[in-house]
């Protein structure tokens, strides 16, 4: 009876619907996730916060790769898209909302942490790379909209490749999808839910080429991490369609420059998968420290 007064509950919902401020107070000290939550939120200040912070005032000197292509310029500076780009973290917080409201109390406290020790995992994965070398590109000097004041006043722009953009949103919809099997949802709430998330994690994937805070060489990087780090949630194929699917039905540019955007970006992760495959699972990140390898020395040779 209660689980049926749960799904009632949750009946006709978008995920949209429900509100992520709830979320924050119902997931952060859940006494199943408390100390998951904060020791990823620790993790999260050390790997991304404080390792720009401490690049930008000179303190690390770890050498900083410009990761700009000339397809860059293919895709459009849309300023209007900074509002989809910022909501990459409400893509997750919104559906720990319904999850707390559709589940029991320890099944919301498993779900939550079990998110929370992915979602550390993925900035210890990218700071593989980050600590490696760090990485750059020339974005907009535009200050006309609040949002990119903030932007650029918290984000001294030096963690490029691999974009936690594009890692967070695509594993978002990998969990929540195996999360809806797990848990025993509705085959309605499945057909609700999971083309929302979806849809959700491709427009911020688009947007953040959009908004300038990435390049084309940063997308397939991402992907590959998540591939080669949480194949049992996001596969090799996964990582195809989500490329294949971005930039359709837009109207921003043309479709043969978005077909040739997305044939780089598929051209780019096949590499770093075919390299990777190569190597022990360990070594995963190798191939894109190679690219970015390379792509110094290019750079100093055009100096």
């Amino acid at each position: 009876m209660k689980l049926e007064k749960r799904i009632e509950k949750c009946k006709g919902k978008a995920l949209r619907d429900f509100n992520p401020l709830l979320a924050y107070f119902h997931h952060v000290f859940h006494p199943a996730a408390v100390f998951t939550n904060f020791k990823t939120f620790a993790i999260i200040i050390k790997e991304f916060f404080l390792l720009q912070f401490l690049e930008k005032f000179g303190i690390y000197k770890i050498p900083v790769v410009h990761v700009d292509h000339p397809l860059d310029k293919k895709v459009p500076f849309v300023p209007e898209k900074v509002t989809i780009y910022l909501d990459y973290i409400n893509l997750w917080v919104r559906p720990l909302e319904m999850i707390a409201e559709r589940l029991s109390f320890m099944q919301y406290g498993r779900a939550c942490k079990k998110w929370m020790r992915m979602f550390r995992g993925l900035y210890l994965k990218a700071g593989e790379i980050y600590h490696f070398r760090l990485t750059t590109t020339d974005r907009p000097n535009y200050d006309e909209m609040r949002e990119f004041r903030q932007i650029h006043a918290l984000d001294p722009h030096f963690l490029c490749v691999p974009s936690l953009h594009i890692a967070t949103v695509s594993l978002v919809y990998a969990f929540y999808r195996q999360l809806f099997i797990d848990e025993g949802f509705t085959q309605e709430e499945i057909g609700r839910w999971r083309p929302e998330l979806y849809k959700g994690a491709i427009d911020i994937a688009d947007s953040v080429l959009y908004v300038k805070q990435h390049s084309v060489n940063c997308i397939p990087a991402a992907l590959y991490l998540v591939a080669a780090n949480y194949p049992e949630y996001f596969s090799e194929d996964d990582a195809r369609k989500f490329l294949d699917d971005m930039f359709r039905n837009q109207k921003y540019f043309s479709e043969e420059d978005a077909d040739e955007v997305r044939n780089f970006m598929k051209n780019t992760f096949e590499d770093y998968l075919e390299k990777g495959k190569k190597l022990p699972k360990e070594s995963w990140s190798e191939p894109v420290k190679d690219f970015l390898s390379e792509y110094e020395k290019k750079q100093k040779q055009i100096i």
